[in-house]
Formats: C-alpha cells, structure tokens, sequence
C-alpha cells in the first residue's frame, strides 16, 4: 500500500508539475497582465524578424544563370536550390530557397511572381534568420489588397495561434522583385511560441505530397476535418500530413479524438471529448473563421489549409488556423453566423454546437470577435497603416500580379466589408441574445485580503457583481492548476452564505479548493441568462486564453524563515570554494533573528525529486544570517556542496521540508557570467541581475573584490596574506568588524578604531570577507 507521505507527492507533483517544468520560461504568447492578475495568451506583437512596423528587405543571389529554370524545375520535388541571402545588410550563406504554394503558384501562370521558401539550415545546421529556421515570401495572390493574410493573423492572433506577419521587399539577383508578405512557418519553431513545449505532434490536415491531393468539388469530402474514417490508423495517414512530430506513435492520438469527436452521443459530449480536444480553443478558432468568412480553412473547405496540434501536457488536440489569404471575400459577407454547421462532414460544427452550453460559448466568443476583431474603426485605422507603409512599394512593385488602382480600391472594400460583415451577423437572432453583464471579480484569501495570494490549505475566495436584464440563471467559477489543461466548475451563489454580502444583491461568491504550496491556479467567471437560450458571458471576455492566475504561498511552518536570497549559476571568477574552484551557489538567508536549523530539509533543482540534495543534520542559519551552499556535485569537498549543478540558461530552484513539501521556489532564466540573481530589498524582494554580495547583504556591497566605498574607505593589507592582516578604515568612531566565510559564517568578530590587526592563521586556508558598516573586501588566506 502506498504511504500517505507518496500519496502527497504524487499529488503535488500532478498539480505543480506543469508550472515548476516551465515556469523558467514560459512561451512567447504567454504574459502576465501589468499587475500579476491575469494570464493572458496571444497579443504579444514582434519586434525581430516580423516587426510590423519594419518592412524588411532580402537579397537573394544564385550563382546559377539559370536558376529560374532550376527553380522552376525543382518546384515538384519540393527541393531547394542553394545560394547566399542578405537580410537587413546582414549575409547568409549557402541557405535554400524553392518556389511554394499550390494555387497560389499554378494560377499565377507566367508571372515570376511566386511565392518562396527560404530555409536557414540546409548547410549549416545552426544557421537562422533572426532566432527563424524559415521565411515564407507570399506573393499575395487572389489578394489585390496585398493585405488580408497580414491582417487577418494580426487581428485572430489575440485569441487563437496564428503566425506572424509583415511585410518584405525581394531582391534577386540585383533586380527587384517587387514586395511580399512574411508569414512566418507553422513548424516547431511557431510551437513553443503558443504550447509549453513543441514536444507534440502537429499535422496539416490534407493528404501528403504526392498522393493526389484534393480541391474543387473534393472540399467537404469528411477526410479530414476531424471525421471519423475507423479504428485503421492507416486511412488517416492517407489523409493528414504529419509535419512535425516528438511523440512516439502520434496517430492513434489523432484517431481517438475523431472517435470521440463523431461517435459519442450528443448529451455525453461534454464529458467525453474534453479528453481529447482543447473544447475552449477550438469553439475560438470557428468563431474567427466564420467571422472573417474564411473560405480557404476548416469551416469551408473542411481540409487542407488548417492544422491540428496535440499538445503532450494536455493529451488535447487543438486546432490551429493556417491560411488567411482568401478571408474577407466580397461574396462571403453574409455568410451565416454556424456556417456549415448542418453538414456532418464538418463535425467540430455540426456535433460541437449541438451541445447547448458550448454553441452558447461559441456565440459569446463570437460577439467579442465581432467587438474587437470587426470593428470598422479599429479594423479600418489598422488597413490603412498597412496601406499607408507599403503604398509606394505597391506602386512600384514590377512583379505584381495586380494593378496599383486594383490595390487601393481593394483597401476600401476591405474597410467596407468589415462594416457589412459585423452589421449581418448582427441581425443573426441568436447572436443578438443579450447575455448577462459581468461588472467586476474580486479575489480573496481565507483572511479576507483582497488580491492577496492564498497560502497552502486554503481556499481562495471569489465574488462577481452580474447583472442581466433577463435574469440570471447561474454563475459558474472556472479554476484550474497550473498553466494549461481542462479547467473544473463549479456554481457560485449570492445567497448570502458564500462571503457575497448581502443575499440578492447582485454579487455571487464562491471558493477555489486549496492547492499545494507554489502552485499557479487559473480562474475566470461564466455568467448564463435565465433567457430560453442561455445565453452566456465571460470575465475576462477571452476566457480561456486570457484569465485570472495566483500563485499558493508556502505556510509559515519550520524553517520558512529562511529564503533563497542570491544565486549564482555562471560563476567563472566570482567567489571560489574552499578548494579554489568556481562553482555554481546558492546563497540562503534567515529573515528572522533567531537560529534556523535547516537539518533535515532539502534543496533541489528538479520538481519530479523534491529530495534531490538533503541539508547535513546541525546546518543552523544563524539569525539575520547567511548560509552558503556550492552547487557542483562534489560532496567530498569541506562545506556544503550539493549534488546538482545550476543551469546557466535557467531552471527552478525549490527549498523543501522534511517531509518533501516545497515551501519555497526560485526560477531564473539566462544568467549572465559573474552576476547573481539577487533578492532587492534583501531577503523579501523580486530578484534582479547585479553584482555578487556573497554571504552579505544584497542592498549594500559587492563581493567581486575591492571594497565599495559608501561611507568610508576600508583597506586590507597584505591581500593574499599568510595570516595577519592589516586593516585601515577613516571612520570618524569605533566600528565593529566581521570577518565571514565562504558558508556565510561569522568567524571572528572585533571593534576597530582608525586601524587594528586581524590574525586568521587560526582559520582554514580559503576565501573571507571583511565588513565594516556597508564596506567589504575580499580576502584570500593561503597557508
């Protein structure tokens, strides 16, 4: 039987595991909102390679005379014709660039203008574009405006994955070509920019190259929309492409979640296919397709130009939009706001919607949409930036497969379009439902403090002011731990019993269940209408990619005095151990006056072992004091000396009770060689980069060698010394001096006066600091 001791470590390991695994660095989609409240995914704009407010150029030079004909000749076999590149003035050499597309580059006939792939790493495996592997040039094809893929990517891109967007100019071979549009490549370097890991597997959802691909009248074929085609993993490999891939055996991954997804009755929907798809994102993803009428994607097509991700954190699919380049169509204005839906061939509409809860979740998703992604003002100032940036460019374009009049009639029919569009959906009778308004959330711990974090045991309280002019049916907390994953509900009240004032006042509250110290815990609000439909609301509007998180404190047990106060994982020069090396350390700090015996804890760098390194039994911090421990995975050596080492590109350290509990957790990212990362103020605050203050306080010296000077000079002779050291200080009155360790131990401590003499020949041979007041030296003693 397991103990119950295994039991709890099992079941903080399930709950921070997501969090201590990535909490180092998380995706580049990820943010925390200004005031640590919320947890927002997507927004987060480009300032490299797809700033949009750069226009970059690219030089492509071939050595080849003919290397249209090469180009052109490759074109099938997907197979890439070296040459050198030059980005923004910067050289690449020997990369790979190949025509791409299918009818962007057989419909655009004669024209040179195709689209390109450019690749980094065809010759020299660590080459990239800017931190890229791939730039992808569109020619813009179907598209007169050059603009919609751009824009469309920049507005969906706040609420589901999309790639990046700008635009570029082309040279080849000295002669221009004219501009395009950067979109950035769907592959594993776009994964970790949405999903904790990019560790999944990830397929676009047409048939693979060489295989008879489909088009016209095959759209809507139930191949591959996520339709079931039976348990024979094959069929679906002749239908997916699987593009990326880290997972062992990935197909039946993709077969179970067709299974669910078509053969579960539709009232055990929501509790059977949450399993396998990410339910919240993907409602999202048809709601902008279908906002934007998107006739190259899932809900038109139903195959091809989409992708589906299974995310291995989750054991979820999600959905991912691809292309954009044939939205906003002047005949797709009035398209319905469930297009598709009555078709089983589509099944994430035709089943998903069926499921009165999640259509009424798609239409809150898609009102918002219409509010934020529609809107003609926004919307429109938007195109003509874009405008405004490459008109000139446009005109001047060679290559173009459309006519500079055509672009800027286009512009406006999009801005026109945007207003059409938002005005039909409008009069669609469901979208029109008024849902309830969600005024505000307050978040509470057990003591009642409000917007403070609560500690481990606790619960955490929520309250939410909602009104409705058609009365409210029920309100419900969404909470889950940790950054990703299914979240739980649970109805609040306002009866007066859940800490929500008064009964029938508006105001409903309720409670999150306690969660181990550490933990991050995501949460947000659903409102529902009494109206016939049950039309719902969400605070925040984004849930689930924008929410409320909080972070558990550790309790204030045994011990817990004692915190993580400076770190150094890249130390070359810094401060060096008994035995002259420059290791790695940790630098712990007792924030109270008396003495803290951490015999019996832990210190560890990995959150699947808690007890990686066990503190020997008598280590006492002593009170306001310091405790120095070597991270080098020597413990023959004299001190403390753990049996890990720390990362220099980052992980997470963790201080962990006897029994295994962690109570305290440091994570630091890219260090930079011969700076700590160090607590400010000193023992309580956010942690910064600067200057080591080995075994002393972080606000007042730097250990790196000579002493600063911030209220008198403070000399040390000789330096190294065999033993007896001079000291000369021009304070005008007595000081006490102390004389520390490498452990952060106090060996000697004496009043000086002007000057005095120290004798350390009593000491071990190693390295000491002197402190007078805010002064410090170094001092090596060899014997």
């Amino acid at each position: 039987m397991m103990s119950k001791l295994n039991i709890f470590r099992l079941f903080a390991l399930f709950f921070l595991l997501p969090t201590f695994l990535f909490s180092q660095k998380l995706p580049e989609q990820f943010r925390f909102s200004p005031d640590g409240r919320r947890l927002v995914i997507g927004g987060v704009d480009d300032l490299g390679l797809y700033d949009s407010a750069t226009i970059r150029t690219i030089y492509l030079e071939f050595k080849e005379s003919n290397y249209w004909t090469l180009l052109t000749n490759n074109y099938a076999t997907k197979k890439d014709l070296l040459c050198k590149m030059t980005l923004d003035g910067v050289v690449y050499d020997s990369i790979g660039a190949r025509f791409r597309g299918q009818t962007s580059y057989q419909m655009a006939g004669n024209s040179q203008k195709k689209s390109f792939d450019i690749t980094s790493d065809i010759v020299r495996p660590d080459q990239k574009f800017m931190g890229y592997k791939n730039i992808n040039l569109m020619n813009c094809f179907q598209d007169p405006s050059f603009l919609r893929d751009v824009f469309y990517k920049h507005q969906i891109r706040k609420q589901i994955p999309a790639a990046k967007a700008n635009f570029t100019q082309l040279y080849i071979n000295g002669q221009p070509w004219g501009i395009y549009q950067n979109i950035q490549q769907q592959n594993k370097d776009y994964l970790e920019e949405w999903f904790l890991s990019n560790d999944g597997a990830n397929w676009r959802c047409d048939k693979p190259a060489g295989s008879g691909g489909g088009g016209g009248g095959m759209w809507g074929d139930g191949t591959a929309a996520l339709n079931w085609l039976g348990v024979d993993t094959a069929k679906y490999q002749q239908n997916y492409t699987l593009k990326n891939n880290d997972t062992p055996n990935p197909w039946p991954y993709l077969v179970n979640t067709c299974g669910a997804l078509n053969n579960t009755a539709t009232a055990d929907l929501p509790n059977v296919l949450p399993k396998f798809l990410d339910i919240d994102r993907t409602l999202w993803f048809l709601a902008n397709e279908v906002a934007f009428s998107d006739d190259d994607g899932y809900i038109f097509k139903g195959k091809m130009d989409y992708f589906v991700y299974f995310e291995p954190e989750t054991g979820r699919l999600t959905p991912l939009e691809y292309d954009g380049n044939s939205v906003m169509e002047p005949n797709t204005v009035n398209w319905s706001a469930f297009y598709n839906e009555t078709k089983v061939n589509y099944p994430l509409m035709n089943k998903m919607l069926k499921v009165p809860a999640w259509r009424q979740r798609y239409l809150a998703h898609l009102r918002t949409i219409i509010d934020e992604n529609l809107d003609p003002i926004s919307g429109g100032k938007i195109l003509d930036n874009y405008k405004l940036q490459i008109d000139s460019l446009v005109k001047a374009d060679p290559k173009k497969l459309y006519t500079y009049a055509n672009f800027g009639t286009e512009v406006t029919a999009l801005k026109t379009w945007l207003t059409n569009r938002k005005n039909f959906l409008l009069t669609n009778a469901e979208v029109k439902q008024t849902a309830p308004t969600i005024e505000f959330l307050e978040m509470k711990n057990e003591a009642g403090e409000v917007w403070k974090n609560p500690k481990a045991g606790e619960k955490t309280w929520v309250t939410s002011k909602v009104v409705a002019v058609d009365g409210i049916s029920q309100v419900n907390l969404f909470y889950a731990p940790g950054f990703v994953g299914n979240f739980t509900a649970t109805q609040i009240f306002d009866d007066g019993q859940h800490r929500d004032g008064a009964a029938g006042d508006g105001v409903f509250g309720g409670s999150i269940p306690s969660f181990p110290a550490l933990s991050f815990v995501r949460f947000y609000v659903e409102a529902v209408s009494a109206n016939a439909t049950k039309s719902a609301s969400y605070f925040p509007k984004g849930a689930e990619h924008d929410v409320f998180i909080f972070k558990v404190e550790a309790d204030a047990t045994a011990g817990n005095s004692v915190t993580i106060n400076e770190i150094m994982a890249t130390n070359t020069k810094t401060a060096a151990d008994q035995d002259g090396q420059f290791d790695d350390w940790i630098e712990l700090f007792n924030t109270s006056d008396q003495p803290a015996d951490l015999g019996g804890w832990f210190i560890s760098d990995n959150p699947q072992n808690f007890a990686k390194w066990i503190i020997p039994a008598g280590t006492i911090v002593p009170g306001n004091g310091y405790l120095m421990v070597w991270c080098d995975e020597d413990g023959t050596q004299t001190g403390l000396h753990a049996n890990f080492k720390l990362s220099g590109n980052g992980e997470s350290v963790f201080i962990v009770s006897p029994d295994s509990i962690p109570v305290q957790q440091v994570d630091f990212q890219l260090q930079t060689p011969d700076k700590s990362f160090s607590r400010i103020p000193n023992g309580t605050g956010n942690f910064i980069i600067k200057d080591a203050t080995f075994g002393f306080n972080n606000e007042l010296v730097s250990a790196t060698g000579e002493a600063e000077n911030f209220s008198f000079s403070l000399k040390i002779s000789p330096n190294p010394t065999a033993g007896l050291v001079n000291i000369e200080t021009d304070a005008a009155d007595e000081q006490v001096l102390q004389v520390v360790d490498l452990l952060g131990k106090t060996v000697l401590e004496t009043e000086i006066f002007k000057s005095g003499k120290v004798d350390l020949s009593g000491q071990a041979a190693g390295v000491y600091f002197f402190k007078i007041g805010k002064s410090v030296s170094r001092v090596v003693l060899e014997k």
